[in-house]
């Protein structure tokens, strides 16, 4: 061991207090870096396996392939898994069927990814019987289990229902899809899907591709609709012995196809070879590329959006504000500790020790530090990550979708870790190092390298100097100044401290500013990330258990539906009032009353609306007088809903709740998220008279729209049956107008409603005559629970037989109180993260005015020494240290009430990139909080040193100088 590297750890024991306040600090720096990597890596890989065993590890998909893509994707060494799923053709289920169970099957090859670790996709689940694991069998959609089907594509050879066992026929064809317009053709797959527009197209099918005979195995739930091309549409599956894809690559017919889902070495990599692959060769039949973005984008592959931005730019803030943390506090405990040992500096320069050699000195102590509280700080940012997964599991599995909460030791996170705490010690250090090599032995001795004056202040003493010389003096005597005045000798000091520009000085107020602009950082983090959960996360309070009621759904005995899906309103109110009141006795189940929803094509005046309203779900453009046409939904809700909501907005109850003359109340508040944004809009302006529109029957064909007519006034659109579009006057077009007043405006709604994204119109359930000419949607009941999912269950079995005795009604029942649950977990977690953020930054902060100041003032022990020693008493010394530190605190909170302004600004636009209804605001309570607690460390920094310095008597702080 050198003598030098002896000489600092003397040092560093000498000085213990502010060798272990360095080492807190370097500690939580580390620990917050640590705690922040960690969590993040753990997350991810939370989200990674959770979305990945809901949808299977591939990244890419290549839908279409030809016999060379499929060679390249077998040999390209970038793939490091590869499946694929062969079409074989389509199944025609016939007209008669078509209603019930769709227009079609597609008949494809049963993707076995039995024993892998990482499956590429998750197989559907199978909810009877088997998958196919030998020729000849064959797996069904659940919803033609026990099913007897008309003459169709799909036949059993006993021609009775289908089950397990039964011997099926599966007659393959091709579909053709022809343009009216041009007469165009083409062979359509599952990969876009049974629909098209009879308005502009036709379909025909031809069963001209063999038939597969088999044994129905087992029973899948099927939804239609899937995340890959491979698994589009209703599918019926049977076993691959291999030879499909090639077989089908290789047939004549466009309508067999082969995809393909893979994963490459690195997941960016996996779209583009996608792309590469669709595109590269001449397409005769129809393809399609795919991205697994809801799974790479947790590897940080994902392609850049507006949610993604914001995510990154706060993950750069608070990156910013560790290190600035770090830097500070490091930086400053060096700073100090060099000007402390100025004059051993300099007389280990004058001794022959070279400048290397004093900057070894300065950075072998940093690295004592860090080899102290880096490992410290690691131990403690796993450890904090441990407990709170550990007290925190259930909110963390709901914020992951459901994966089990652990922590992911991550080496590569660590090294991060440790490489940014180094980083920062050393760059923290670098700078009083190099004060320290240019320490001359003459300055140490003296001691007036950390006192110079200002250029004002040089200025004033050569005036001074030269009124002297000039005789012009006078006495000699020098004002004591605006301090002096207020503060007397004491204060004069005490200004002339401050205003020789002391490096010692600089660190303090430096040190508060930075601690200043943490605490408000740290809460203006709180805030936006409050903010980002409560907009993202819906709680539903108050509904647990929702009721959707229907009157035309297959459970119903139809004696309340007339022609063309509407329902009889009065009859399905008064079903809807009679069955309400026989809930209202449900243990432990208050309901929150029940809703009718209409959908209205709704014809506004001008000047009720204005621009906002293009940006709702329904929106279209004002019209050129100003007025609207669009759709708008129609909430008619219970009588006592509506006294209820009528008095929370201070209505009269005469004007609202009179029968003879219904007004209704617009929802002026509505939160659209666009898939990139949350925004918040308010379309009303005014209230007014709607017109609510039944359109003339046109022999089977709809209108479009109503738009502006080039020659004055309104007209509505509508097309042929060859897609061809044609206009009608608006008053040929409209057989009926039914005139709604809107007679207020609320940004609420009642508790028995739904938010949504569409112009809504609240009213009374007497008011329903006013639906009429509107469509009927569904009807709705909740009941509040206390968020208990048991309760909700029992609730339902009570209801399930009181609607036992309400035939006219068909009622689906969703228990939301579990996943209520998880997203009140969800924001307790995230609060809770940045509550132990917030909680560390402020640790930091007031470690690092606790060391600057106090040591600051420790090392002006000569300095005090001779004040006393001259006859300053207790209470100047005490008025002359409140004037040093009030002028410290509060330069350093305006600096960093500053710095933390710009930093919640750049907050706040990041989140204008997701989230438009963010508003501007600084958090005035963390301000006030390190008001408080700037103000309390400064008074124990100071008690602290002032001990110190008083512990010894003036002569031996003198000596030891």
């Amino acid at each position: 061991m050198g003598i030098f590297t002896r000489f600092t750890l003397r040092s560093l024991a000498k000085n213990r207090t502010r060798t272990v306040v360095s080492i807190i600090g370097v500690a939580l720096s580390c620990a917050l870096i640590t705690a922040v990597l960690t969590s993040v890596v753990s997350l991810s890989n939370m989200l990674i396996e959770r979305t990945a065993a809901d949808e299977g590890w591939w990244y890419a998909e290549a839908a279409g392939i030809t016999a060379d893509d499929l060679e390249r994707l077998e040999t390209d060494p970038e793939v490091t898994d590869l499946l694929t799923i062969t079409d074989l053709g389509t199944v025609s289920l016939g007209e008669d069927n078509s209603d019930l169970f769709g227009k079609y099957l597609y008949v494809k090859t049963w993707p076995d990814v039995r024993g892998e670790d990482e499956p590429l996709i998750s197989t559907p689940e199978i909810v009877s019987g088997r998958a196919p694991e030998a020729p000849g069998e064959i797996l069904l959609p659940h919803y033609l289990q026990n099913v007897e089907l008309a003459p169709c594509g799909l036949s059993t050879a006993s021609g009775g229902a289908i089950e397990v066992g039964s011997n099926v026929t599966l007659d393959l064809g091709t579909r053709t899809v022809t343009n009216l317009s041009d007469g165009a053709s083409a062979t359509v797959t599952a990969i876009r899907g049974d629909y098209i527009d009879e308005a502009t197209q036709t379909e025909a099918y031809d069963a001209d591709l063999g038939s597969i005979e088999g044994t129905v195995v087992g029973f899948y739930r099927a939804y239609g609709y899937s995340t890959t091309y491979s698994l589009q549409g209703n599918i019926a599956y049977i076993y691959d012995d291999g030879s499909a894809a090639e077989r089908a690559i290789s047939d004549a017919s466009d309508a067999t196809w082969v995809g393909a889902l893979f994963r490459t070495a690195n997941p960016a990599d996996a779209e583009q070879l996608a792309d590469e692959i669709v595109d590269v060769h001449g397409r005769t039949v129809d393809g399609a590329s795919a991205v697994h973005s809801s799974l790479i984008r947790w590897m940080g592959a994902t392609p850049d959006t507006a949610i993604w931005n914001t995510l990154y730019q706060i993950a750069g803030i608070l990156a910013a504000v560790v290190v600035v943390a770090g830097v500070s506090l490091v930086y400053n405990s060096f700073a100090i500790s060099v000007a402390e040992r100025t004059r051993q500096f300099g007389l280990l320069s004058s001794l022959g020790a070279s400048r290397r050699q004093l900057r070894r000195t300065v950075l072998v102590e940093a690295l004592i530090i860090g080899g102290i509280g880096i490992p410290a700080g690691l131990l403690l940012g796993l450890a904090g990550c441990f407990v709170v997964f550990g007290l925190l599991g259930d909110g963390i599995a709901a914020l992951s979708g459901g994966a089990a909460a652990s922590v992911v030791v991550s080496p590569v996170a660590l090294g991060i870790a440790v490489l940014l705490s180094l980083v920062t010690l050393l760059v923290s250090a670098w700078v009083p190092a190099i004060r320290a090599s240019r320490v001359s032995a003459v300055d140490a001795i003296r001691q007036t390298q950390d006192v110079h004056l200002t250029r004002r202040a040089r200025r004033a003493l050569r005036r001074a100097a030269r009124g002297d010389a000039n005789g012009t003096a006078g006495t000699g005597a020098r004002p004591l100044g605006l301090a002096g005045r207020l503060f007397g000798v004491p204060g004069f000091i005490a200004h002339r401290n401050l205003t020789r520009a002391s490096s010692k000085g600089r660190v303090t107020v430096a040190a508060l500013a930075v601690s200043v602009a943490l605490l408000i950082t740290s809460g203006s983090i709180a805030d936006v990330m409050s903010y980002a959960s409560g907009t993202t996360v819906d709680t539903m309070e108050g509904q647990d258990l929702i009721l959707y009621i229907d009157a035309t759904g297959a459970g119903a005995d139809q004696s309340l539906a007339l022609a063309d899906g509407k329902v009889d309103g009065p009859g399905m109110q008064d079903a809807l009032e009679r069955f309400y009141a026989d809930v209202q006795d449900i243990e432990d189940a208050a309901p929150n009353g029940y809703t009718t929803s209409y959908v209205a094509e709704a014809l506004m005046p001008a000047g009720m609306l204005d621009s906002d309203v293009e940006n709702l779900e329904s929106g279209g453009p004002l019209l050129a007088d100003g007025s609207w046409y669009g759709s708008a939904y129609l909430d008619f809700v219970d009588e006592a809903s509506w006294e209820a909501y009528v008095d929370a907005l201070g209505l009269s109850r005469d004007a609202f709740c009179y029968p003879a003359q219904p007004q209704a109340i617009a929802v002026n508040d509505y939160d659209v998220h666009d898939g990139e944004k949350y925004s918040n809009y308010q379309p009303f302006q005014s209230t007014g008279t709607i017109r609510s529109l039944e359109f003339a029957d046109l022999d089977g064909r709809f209108i479009s729209g109503i738009e502006d007519d080039p020659a004055g006034g309104l007209r509505a659109l509508y097309y042929d049956d060859e897609g061809e579009p044609h206009y009608l006057p608006y008053a040929e077009a409209v057989a009926r107008e039914q005139d709604i007043t809107v007679g207020a405006l609320a940004k609420t709604r009642p508790g028995c409603t739904t938010a949504t994204g569409t112009l809504q119109l609240i009213l009374p359930a007497s008011a329903i005559d006013l639906a009429e000419g509107a469509g009927y949607v569904r009807a709705s009941m909740s009941f509040d629970t206390g968020g208990d999912a048991a309760r909700a269950s029992e609730a339902q079995e009570a209801i399930e037989d009181i609607a036992a005795d309400y035939p006219e009604l068909d009622i689906t029942y969703t228990n939301v109180a579990q996943g209520k649950l998880q997203a009140r977990l969800m924001a307790t977690t995230v609060n809770t993260f940045i509550y132990c953020f917030a909680a560390i930054t402020g640790l930091i902060a007031v470690a690092n005015v606790f060391n600057t100041l106090a040591n600051a003032l420790i090392l002006r022990r000569r300095e005090f020494a001779m004040l006393k020693s001259i006859g300053m008493g207790n209470r100047a010394f005490r008025r002359m240290i409140a004037y040093e530190c009030a002028s410290y605190a509060l330069r350093g909170f305006i600096i960093g009430f500053v710095v933390a302004a710009l930093a919640s600004f750049g907050l706040y636009q990041s989140m204008m990139l997701s989230y438009t209804t963010y508003e501007f605001s600084l958090p005035w309570l963390q301000v006030g909080i390190a008001v408080v607690v700037v103000a309390a460390v400064i008074l124990a920094s100071v008690a602290y040193a002032l001990r110190r310095t008083n512990a010894a008597s003036v002569v031996d702080a003198l000596r030891a100088e």
